[in-house]
């Protein structure tokens, strides 16, 4: 039997378990992760965050990242704003900036003055590893439908078309992975047009199903959608369940891309596994 003392925290309706392995740590194994996510026998979350010591100067921590399912994911924009505030509030009030590192890249979290933080979600890839296949469409139920593909730390499938309310997610979503045109799977994203800069969004993420919002599916939305649409402003919104997401990218190919906005406790307690 394993006590293990936890925090839990949301950022656009996205909601994590944060675990603090900085001073001390525990062995989880996948059905640990599992048992803690399990909305009706554990705590319930979309993710499970674990902060782990780096031995690197430069680096305040190591951000692991684990789905539902027990896999780990390379980014989580997200739960980026979520350790943000819970790193800056209990070990660095007075620092402006820290960096850290998840198993694909490594991430810049910002403190801004407005209680809000900024994440640095690295340069957008549109030539990953994890895109296998040439096709850039997929014939659902008798329809093509485009698709542009790209990286935010992990792998992301942006559909823009209208009527994305109408759609079966889940079986859409499972229909698509099942052409295996990514390695390992992928995150899901319809996407539709509101006004100008501003998008509604409908997010699958890989291992843990349909979500309320997603920081990284909001700046791949945000990439995908400025380049098709040859916007000259540098910040768009991506409306989602959970609410509206900031995102920043001057356009440039190598420049970062940034996620901008709030997170909050919800509550704080122990489990025992």
């Amino acid at each position: 039997m394993k006590k293990i003392n936890f925090i839990k925290m949301q950022s656009l309706g996205n909601d994590f378990v944060i675990i603090d392995h900085i001073k001390k740590s525990y062995k989880l194994n996948k059905n640990d992760i599992k048992k803690i996510s399990d909305r009706n026998y554990g705590i319930g979350c979309d993710q499970v965050l674990i902060l782990e010591k780096s031995n690197k100067k430069d680096i305040a921590f190591k951000y692991k990242i684990y789905n539902k399912d027990g896999s780990e994911s390379g980014q989580c924009g997200n739960g980026a704003k979520c350790i943000a505030k819970y790193y800056f509030d209990k070990y660095g009030k007075y620092k402006k900036e820290i960096k850290i590192e998840t198993i694909t890249n490594r991430m810049v979290l910002y403190n801004n003055k407005n209680k809000s933080y900024k994440v640095d979600m690295g340069i957008p890839n549109f030539n990953s590893k994890e895109f296998i296949s040439l096709k850039r469409f997929f014939i659902y139920k008798g329809k093509k439908y485009l698709y542009k593909t790209i990286s935010i730390g992990n792998p992301h499938a942006v559909f823009i078309f209208k009527g994305i309310e109408k759609i079966n997610l889940k079986h859409f979503s499972g229909q698509f992975n099942k052409k295996k045109y990514f390695k390992n799977g992928v995150n899901i994203s319809l996407v539709e047009n509101i006004k100008n800069n501003n998008w509604l969004a409908r997010i699958y993420e890989r291992g843990s199903g349909e979500t309320k919002s997603c920081g990284s599916a909001a700046c791949a939305i945000s990439v995908c959608t400025k380049i098709l649409s040859n916007s000259l402003l540098d910040n768009s919104y991506v409306h989602m369940y959970g609410g509206k997401a900031q995102v920043k990218w001057s356009g440039k190919e190598l420049d970062s891309v940034y996620l901008i906005g709030t997170a909050e406790y919800v509550f704080k307690g122990t489990c025992t596994i």
